[in-house]
């Protein structure tokens, strides 16, 4: 007879990504949080199977380099422990610029993104930014192609659907709020050809999650 899987109880975190920890990557940053939930003695729940992985399920990843205020993280354990308990023993264990925030129970371990917020600093801003901006938001499609990381054109994409709000925050200074959706995610990354201009520090301050019940 087929063993039942053992009962899992879901946490949602949200953290925050800043400071040296701004260089780790997602998989750096699944591995500390392991590390910080052994040393908190959090009884971490496993995939099943030949190779158990460990049941973290994370919101959309970082660029390298760009900061995060309110990232997002499903943690699954084996054992029911208070929220306020996960919170205060991850808290101690994290590493420096790894911050845990809010912790709640949901009911599942899956969830979806609908938007991000971000705080973008420009390196040098062009006089005319608000009317670049005024241009792409009055715009029914805006198309954009942009390198990879080896400096090949990419396929072209239209980023429109997936500019959401974008205002100046300051003379070097945007607010933005960018699609997580499939089918219409647009990072800063898309945003900077887009306008023109390069992004000295790219800082994610929330993310929308949708949770299924």
């Amino acid at each position: 007879m087929e063993q039942e899987p053992p009962v899992e109880h879901h946490y949602l975190l949200r953290y925050a990504k800043t400071g040296d920890a701004r260089y780790l990557s997602l998989h750096d940053v699944r591995r500390a949080l392991e590390r910080a939930t052994r040393r908190a003695g959090l009884p971490l729940a496993y995939s099943r199977g030949f190779r158990p992985k460990p049941r973290l399920t994370f919101g959309p990843p970082l660029a390298v380099g760009a900061e995060g205020l309110r990232e997002v993280v499903v943690l699954s354990l084996r054992a029911d422990v208070p929220p306020d308990s996960v919170r205060d023993r991850l808290a101690s264990a994290t590493a420096d610029g790894m911050a845990v925030g809010e912790v709640r129970r949901v009911a599942r371990r899956k969830f979806g993104t609908a938007w991000a917020a971000y705080d973008l600093q420009l390196d040098d801003a062009p006089d005319d930014l608000a009317e670049r901006i005024g241009r792409l938001l009055d715009a029914d499609s805006f198309v954009v192609q942009r390198d990879d990381r080896a400096g090949r054109p990419s396929r072209s994409r239209d980023i429109r659907p997936g500019v959401i709000a974008l205002a100046v925050a300051s003379h070097d200074g945007l607010h933005a709020r960018l699609s997580l959706r499939d089918g219409s995610i647009v990072t800063p990354r898309d945003l900077a050809p887009a306008l023109g201009v390069e992004f000295s520090r790219v800082v994610r301050t929330e993310i929308e999650t949708e949770l299924s019940e």
